[in-house]
């Protein structure tokens, strides 16, 4: 064969060989993206979801002497868990994590999570043979708020009611705070569903043992609910515009709608408290069980032309990539710590602290709506 024929020849069966090779799995490879963008969306949202449960669970009581039989109470308490658990994930071989790891107390300058094809044979990235860049496209991620310090904010009112024999059942609705606290400053979320809610049942297990109970201690068991449910429409804004830079063989098109977090939260806890005069001294310790789902509607879709030598108008495939965010995990604590309550007539100061396990810190305001009519 004549040599100027052979080398050109040869050229392009080399070339179509290692482009049939490399395109071979490019719908396995895109269907990672997902997988990994949860990934980083559960590491930035680790701080918070890790001590949300904890903080709206451990909200409720602060000393261990229950309501007497049809005393009401109201009281209003705001909880917060601290944190420090930055967690930057483990991605698969076609991500690149650009910029700092993922956090939302970290900081304000977001990075990009960079996807690119890979040619299974060597690993390497593939690239746009006329242009020289990779093939792929970046992730915009979600700025953090810049504390460097993570937290979990709870807030409820709560009613409480006493319900005789040492018993005490307590219940906290609160629909529609998130909506109102964003209402002017987040321009392009729109809550959708905003509801927390709570409920409790405790127990004084010295109530039966008069000896220690007319001593003025008190040990309280008792369970722990509470539910957070968030929706919100976002649109595309919500991770931004994605970087294509092959855009005649990669195009990529934002679909996403909305995104939600449900949470549920199951814990036990122990109270023990002595009584001095208006001021209750307690000891507790609280094991808490949360799971927590966070979901995207809608996703991404993205288009690749079928040649990486022809550009997208000369034949292609879609895939659509949703949902893209899709977290459901659960967690456990155990902390232990102390508070105080001080009495003064209805009213009551609440401070509870687990400085030491779990970094937890409330304070709450109490008023004792119907007290213990005296025969």
């Amino acid at each position: 064969m004549n040599a100027k024929i052979f080398f050109p020849l040869f050229i392009i069966l080399s070339l179509t060989a290692f482009q049939a090779k490399a395109q071979t799995n490019v719908g396995a490879q895109l269907n990672t993206i997902p997988a990994n963008f949860s990934a980083y969306t559960e590491s930035f949202l680790c701080d918070v979801t890790k001590h949300q449960g904890f903080a709206f669970l451990n909200n409720l009581n602060t000393t261990g002497d229950v309501l007497k039989k049809w005393e009401l109470s109201f009281s209003l308490r705001v909880g917060l868990g601290l944190s420090t658990d930055f967690v930057n994930p483990d991605f698969s071989d076609n991500f690149i994590l650009t910029g700092p790891a993922p956090s939302l107390f970290g900081t304000e300058q977001p990075g990009n999570l960079v996807f690119r094809f890979l040619d299974e044979a060597t690993g390497l990235a593939l690239v746009n043979p006329f242009g020289g860049d990779n093939l792929g496209f970046s992730l915009p991620l979600f700025p953090g708020i810049g504390t460097g310090l993570g937290f979990a904010p709870s807030i409820m009112p709560v009613l409480s009611l006493g319900v005789g024999y040492g018993t005490e059942v307590s219940v906290g609705v609160l629909p529609g705070a998130l909506k109102l606290a964003t209402k002017g400053i987040a321009q392009s979320l729109s809550l959708s569903k905003d509801i927390m809610a709570t409920f409790a049942v405790r127990h004084d297990v010295l109530n039966w043992v008069p000896l220690l109970h007319d001593r003025k201690f008190y040990l309280t068991v008792g369970v722990n609910y509470s539910m957070v449910g968030i929706g919100a429409e976002v649109g595309p804004n919500l991770i931004g515009n994605i970087d294509a830079p092959s855009t005649d063989k990669i195009q990529v098109v934002n679909s996403l709608k909305g995104i939600s977090y449900n949470s549920s939260n199951l814990g036990f806890e122990a109270v023990l408290t002595k009584k001095f005069g208006f001021l209750d001294l307690s000891l507790f310790s609280s094991w808490n069980s949360s799971a927590y789902k966070v979901t995207t509607d809608g996703g991404i879709d993205v288009t690749i032309a079928r040649d990486l030598y022809t550009s997208l108008e000369q034949g292609s495939d879609t895939y659509h990539l949703s949902p893209l965010v899709n977290v459901d995990k659960k967690i456990s604590h155990f902390i232990y710590g102390l508070a105080m309550q001080f009495n003064m007539g209805r009213f009551n100061l609440a401070l509870k602290a687990a400085p030491f396990s779990g970094q937890y810190y409330s304070l709450g305001l109490g008023y004792k709506i119907l007290k213990e009519k005296k025969s």
